[in-house]
Formats: structure tokens, C-alpha cells, sequence
């Protein structure tokens, strides 16, 4: 297969890995950044052109043909790269994943709502509007309170706040800067830790537990935490499977918080990284993104 992916960053370990599974297995694969694409929508067949730009000294030349698609872009990159998927998947391109899929995922308080819709726990959370009282929106949750920017990712625009001062003062700050953010209560007995939980199709593929450093809440590998092997319960299982379902998701990367009242989920990635898990798990992940994507072609 000719596979394309959708990054703007190709020497990330993840890239690097899809690339070298692909390869491994037959197949070739272009690295390219969305927002350098150009699609070209016209009345006369081809009805849709899909042209590169390398760099700004560049003339656009129009791109292949692909067999499927890997989207890997951050939040710069949204609202050109679900075009893109849009683009081939009106070709019926397989990608992995949808554009609608992607764009539910990164909205963390749509894939919040839709969790809870599809009767999987979420912890309690809180969405205010600028024009609303950061004290109230404290007062509902609580102290200690968990502030998250909606856009936020790999642990950054995440911050705890202790006093409900602290929290007030927070909360306050980002509105006048006009950062959506949601409140979101603080589970207290995780005692800094999570399970990232890997899915790819209806598999969970592999699973680790995440354990901040001291003195730091975040359980993100890319703010220091340790990660380390760990057994899911059927519970979390079907928790990480349904959640991936629920958002409409081929390849997700679903964290669970242990709370005093069972399994949480505190999010659904739709672009999970590999790096952490593949090393901890022994895992090669790669392949069985490659693999799957192998299955949705044919």
C-alpha cells in the first residue's frame, strides 16, 4: 500500500516507528504536515485535487493516490488536517481515524459529555461561560479542583488547585484571557497515578500504569512520571473498549483514574503516543496500527 500520514513533526518517535512498521511490512509512506495542503474542489472531474506546498518558495504539486491514511497532527494543526481527512475519506480512503472521530476526541468536554451519554464514568465536571462566576463554578466542585484549558494536551494547561482562593483566582485569569477551561474534581486516592490503556480496532493491545513524580499530580510521561507494566481488570477493559467506541474511534489511547467509586475516564486520545508504552509494554504497537489498517483497506 502507498500510506500517508498527517504530522508535522516526522522525527517523533511515534512517526519514526509507523514509518519503520509500514516499511517493515511492504508498504510505502509519505510524512506530511497539513497545514502545507492545498485541496482543490472544482465542478469538472477530478472533482477533488489534494496539492503539496514543501515550503513557501515552493510551487504546490498535486499528490498521489493513497490506499489509507494515518492522521497524527496536534491542535495546530485541526481544522486543516480533519480537512484533509474529509478530503479522502469523501474518496473512500480509509483513515485512521475519522475526522469527526478526531475532532470529538480532542473537544474534551464534547468526548466528556458523550462518555457519560454512552453510561461510562466520567469524573464530576464543570464548563462555565465567560460571562459566569469563577467562585460559583468552584463552589459546585470543590476543593482540591483540577482546572484543565479546553485545547490542552500531554499534561500542559493542567493545574491543581488546593484553596478555594487559589482556585477562584486561577479560574479567573483564564477567563479574562478568554481560555475556555472546565473544572473538574480532584480524585485525591489515585494518589497521582493512571492507566493508559492502548486500543486499536476492539483490542486493547497494551496497557501502563502512570505514577507522577513526588509532589506532581499529572501522571503525563512528558511531565517526568514513571510508567510501568500493569494487569486492567474485565471492568477497565470494558470501560477502555467502550469509551473508544463511544467517540467512534479505530485507535485511541483511553486513561482510567482508579477512584474510590470504581474506574474513571479522564480521556480519550485520538493520536496516542507510543514512545512510553511500546518501551514499557514490549509491545510493538507499530505494527498493529499497520496490521489494522492493513484489515480496513481490504
Amino acid at each position: 500500500m502507498k500510506l500517508l500520514m498527517l504530522c508535522r513533526e516526522p522525527r517523533l518517535y511515534s512517526c519514526r516507528r509507523l514509518k519503520q512498521a509500514a516499511e517493515e511490512n511492504g508498504h510505502h509512506m509519505d510524512i506530511l504536515d497539513p497545514n502545507r495542503c492545498l485541496i482543490k474542489l472544482q465542478q469538472n472531474p477530478p472533482h477533488f485535487a489534494l496539492y503539496y506546498q514543501p515550503d513557501v518558495e515552493s510551487t504546490p504539486y498535486l499528490l498521489p493516490q493513497y490506499d489509507a491514511v494515518l492522521p497524527r497532527f496536534g491542535t495546530g494543526s485541526m481544522q486543516m488536517g480533519c480537512a484533509v481527512l474529509h478530503y479522502f475519506q469523501a474518496l473512500n480512503v480509509p483513515c485512521l481515524n475519522h475526522a469527526d472521530a478526531f475532532a470529538k476526541a480532542r473537544d474534551k468536554w464534547l468526548s466528556l459529555q458523550l462518555l457519560l451519554a454512552n453510561g461510562i464514568a466520567v469524573p464530576t465536571s464543570l464548563l462555565g461561560g465567560l460571562e459566569t462566576k469563577a467562585n460559583d463554578a468552584v463552589q459546585h466542585i470543590g476543593t482540591p479542583i483540577i482546572l484543565k484549558t479546553l485545547s490542552g494536551s500531554q499534561g500542559i494547561g493542567v493545574v491543581l488547585a488546593e484553596q478555594p482562593q487559589s482556585a477562584v483566582s486561577m479560574l479567573e485569569t483564564l477567563k479574562q484571557a478568554n481560555v475556555p477551561t472546565l473544572a473538574q474534581e480532584f480524585i485525591a486516592e489515585a494518589q497521582g497515578a493512571d492507566l493508559r490503556c492502548f486500543v486499536v480496532g476492539e483490542r486493547i493491545v497494551a496497557a501502563m500504569q502512570r505514577i507522577g513524580q513526588r509532589g506532581e499530580f499529572r501522571a503525563n510521561c512528558h511531565r517526568g512520571a514513571n510508567a510501568e507494566k500493569v494487569i486492567l481488570t474485565e471492568q477497565e477493559k470494558h470501560i477502555a473498549l467502550n469509551a473508544t467506541k463511544a467517540l467512534g474511534l479505530d485507535v485511541a489511547g483511553v486513561d482510567l483514574i482508579r477512584s474510590a467509586n470504581g474506574p474513571l475516564v479522564l480521556e480519550v486520545n485520538a493520536s496516542p503516543g507510543l514512545e512510553m508504552i511500546e518501551k514499557t509494554s514490549g509491545i510493538d504497537i507499530a505494527l498493529q496500527m499497520i496490521l489494522y489498517l492493513e484489515q480496513k483497506h481490504c
